[in-house]
């Protein structure tokens, strides 16, 4: 898909552009804030929602292959929009009242684009929350595992007697991680 002109703003995130980083602010923290407040929130869970939700793109925009071929405006909102309807969902008491904006109805790819954002972001948070559960040396293991290092060098750094003991925990912890995962309640909703 070709890049749409609003990429500017990925590139932005990635490298910290604060002068377009403003710009994306100054743009489109009011939409945001709207949204939120209309439906249940306040200012604090729009400043909360937009972060939440520049951090979901800026993860999604650091793996190489992706290309923001929408307009930006409608990408975040589905982003943000959703990011709200769930937590609106996990405190069942609010409602969303608000639930469309026109301007951005028409938007099927900025959607689904967003959707697949929103997902992906959920999985990280569960990953990360699993992750925490583990023990230290459990994420020491897997940290190195994830950085590259082979298990050779694992067993070198963390002073396991041999590599067979080093491919073991690696693997015992991995299994861990999988366990604490598959066992979290929110897992299923993924």
């Amino acid at each position: 898909m070709p890049k749409h002109s609003d990429h500017k703003y990925i590139e932005a995130l990635k490298n910290n552009n604060t002068a377009l980083i403003d710009e994306i602010y100054k743009k489109w923290f009011p939409e945001v804030r709207n949204y939120v407040v209309k439906n249940n929130g306040d200012v604090n869970d729009a400043a909360d929602l937009f972060q939440e939700g520049l951090m979901a793109i800026l993860r999604k925009a650091r793996k190489d292959d992706f290309v923001l071929s929408v307009p930006f405006g409608g990408y975040f909102y589905f982003i943000y929009k959703n990011k709200w309807i769930d937590k609106l969902r996990k405190n069942k008491t609010m409602k969303v009242i608000n639930d469309e904006d026109e301007r951005y109805n028409d938007e099927v790819a900025a959607k689904t684009m967003a959707e697949k954002t929103v997902e992906q972001d959920d999985r990280y948070q569960l990953y990360k929350l699993c992750f925490k559960k583990l023990t230290e040396a459990c994420q020491e293991v897997l940290r190195l595992t994830f950085e590259g290092f082979t298990p050779q060098t694992i067993m070198e750094k963390l002073k396991f007697a041999t590599v067979n003991s080093a491919n073991q925990r690696i693997h015992r912890c991995r299994g861990n991680l999988h366990k604490l995962i598959k066992s979290h309640p929110n897992y299923s909703n993924l």
